[in-house]
């Protein structure tokens, strides 16, 4: 009997190794906007409930095996204490034209509390730290494939000029998420970043929409009509 419960205890162990993990990440489903030259990527860092000790995001960035978003990628944060930039809009803030020229500089990863974190922001007591990057993309087509890697703690939500593209899945986070949204809201989740050196990111392959320059100036009528087209097309 105990040779039996041994094998059976090897077995399990072997069989941890040889299945990955399943992966929190999830994509959204929808057609992640990119453009030839720059584009704007956005990260929610979420934690799990007040009093939280620790909260990170990491993102890298894939297009055609190349690496366009990473570790040490320049980057601007806040912790907000109110929907920016409305509680009409909260997520107003992940669109390429947004003005974050007063948000804190700095470079991915973001976050505070485990010693993981470029660019040091935020507290226990408050939901999220948004993120935003600027990356240069030189090719880009409808059938590219696209890589999104996240490592955070608790939770994320990541977007791609102004369409989610991916967020951790079974959370209390909110359909559209707001400043004060947290990852746990009775549901007992949690999440570790992988506190590895690099990071260890967890995947999600995106589909392609090619849009012209997401940055291009246009008339304040005309600018309103695109905005309500593209979030129609999603």
């Amino acid at each position: 009997m105990k040779l039996i419960i041994q094998a059976g205890v090897v077995i399990l162990m072997i069989a941890s190794l040889i299945m990955p993990a399943k992966c929190a990440l999830e994509a959204s489903g929808k057609k992640a906007p990119i453009a030839r030259g720059e584009n704007l990527i956005a990260g929610a860092a979420v934690n799990d409930s007040a009093g939280s000790s620790d909260l990170t995001l990491i993102i890298q960035l894939k297009i055609d095996g190349k690496i366009v978003v990473d570790e040490g990628h320049k980057c601007t944060a806040i912790q907000p204490e109110e929907n920016i930039p409305s509680d009409k809009d909260p997520t107003g803030w992940t669109q390429p034209k947004f003005d974050d020229k007063d948000w804190e500089k700095g470079e991915y990863g973001v976050g505070y509390g485990d010693n993981d974190d470029n660019l040091v922001i935020g507290k226990g007591d408050l939901a999220m730290v948004y993120s935003r990057a600027v990356f240069e993309v030189k090719s880009i087509r409808s059938n590219s494939k696209v890589e999104l890697g996240a490592d955070f703690d608790d939770g994320c939500v990541i977007w791609i000029n102004g369409v989610e593209v991916a967020r951790e899945a079974n959370t209390d986070i909110p359909d559209v998420p707001e400043w004060d949204s947290w990852t746990d809201k009775g549901s007992g989740h949690s999440h570790e970043a992988s506190k590895t050196d690099p990071p260890t990111y967890e995947f999600v392959e995106l589909d392609v929409k090619v849009i012209g320059n997401p940055f291009a100036v246009e008339p304040a009528d005309k600018l309103a009509t695109s905005w309500g087209e593209i979030k129609a097309g999603y």
